[in-house]
């Protein structure tokens, strides 16, 4: 066994089922997209069933000053799996210009990552294993994303590197692309295909097709698909013209299915925005 010992090296990253309309979580230069302050609170249990599973809570707001070239947004993210967590917090620098009847924007992301292991949390066979005798170790490093993102009143496009920064806890960079435009079928309702393309350095790319229904821009439902095999069903309601409502849930077709009954998803997301006209409402 020592002869043909070797290093390996895993990573989590958190994943949503929602990020066609939570873009600040993927990109960076999403920030001040909506010309108004913008707070969405996540919440994600993933794999239901499995002991340790993945738990992300998320909270971001972002808005764009006076002069709507400057967006200024924060990031807050706490995610636990395992006897481990990941603590986030970012704040967001974008810098937007006018192209081709469209917004340009170029985004910026800097903060920390707080990483923690809880190991008097790991059921040993010895009893007090002295291997697990310290309750927990912490670890805060700095971290940075950028992207780019055009979108205009029915379409959009974005690419992203979440974290530029290698170090011991995320060995591989993970490049993002993603993009969708909104379609009308008749008066009440429309259509709105996205795509998100995500990849990790020597892993096979992860690609995630979702289609949305709107009817009078008060409902959305929608259905997507993993190549891993996951199918996501979700909602997107209108309260009010400040607040929206979001709900999904995941059905694994994999060999998880065995040991999962699936994932849940929870949004909220408020405008600060009194009056939103139908014919400039916004769908991502």
């Amino acid at each position: 066994m020592l002869l043909f010992a070797a290093c390996t090296f895993a990573q989590h990253n958190s994943s949503y089922s929602q990020y066609m309309f939570n873009g600040l979580l993927l990109n960076p230069a999403y920030a001040g997209s909506n010309d108004a302050l913008n707070l969405t609170a996540l919440y994600r249990k993933q794999w239901l069933g499995l002991d340790g599973s993945p738990t992300t809570v998320t909270f971001s707001g972002h808005m764009p000053l006076k002069n709507k070239k400057i967006n200024l947004g924060a990031l807050i993210m706490s995610d636990k799996f395992g006897v481990s967590e990941h603590n986030k917090l970012n704040a967001i620098y974008a810098y937007r210009i006018r192209l081709l009847k469209g917004e340009f924007s170029f985004g910026l992301a800097a903060g920390i990552d707080v990483f923690k292991a809880n190991w008097d949390q790991v059921k040993t066979t010895q009893l007090r294993d002295p291997s697990f005798t310290v309750n927990s170790d912490i670890k805060i490093l700095p971290q940075a994303g950028c992207g780019v993102y055009y979108y205009r009143p029915r379409f959009y496009m974005g690419v992203s590197i979440p974290s530029l920064f290698e170090n011991e806890f995320n060995k591989y960079q993970t490049s993002i692309f993603n993009t969708g435009f909104v379609a009308d079928v008749s008066e009440n309702f429309k259509i709105k295909p996205a795509v998100l393309l995500k990849y990790v350095l020597n892993s096979p790319v992860d690609i995630n097709l979702s289609s949305t229904f709107y009817w009078k821009n008060v409902l959305g439902l929608g259905l997507g698909y993993t190549i891993n095999g996951i199918c996501m069903a979700y909602m997107d309601l209108r309260v009010n013209d400040q607040l929206r409502v979001g709900y999904s849930y995941d059905y694994i077709f994999n060999e998880l299915r065995n040991y999962s009954t699936g994932s849940h998803e929870i949004m909220l997301r408020y405008l600060f925005r009194y009056k939103i006209k139908v014919s400039s409402a916004r769908y991502f």
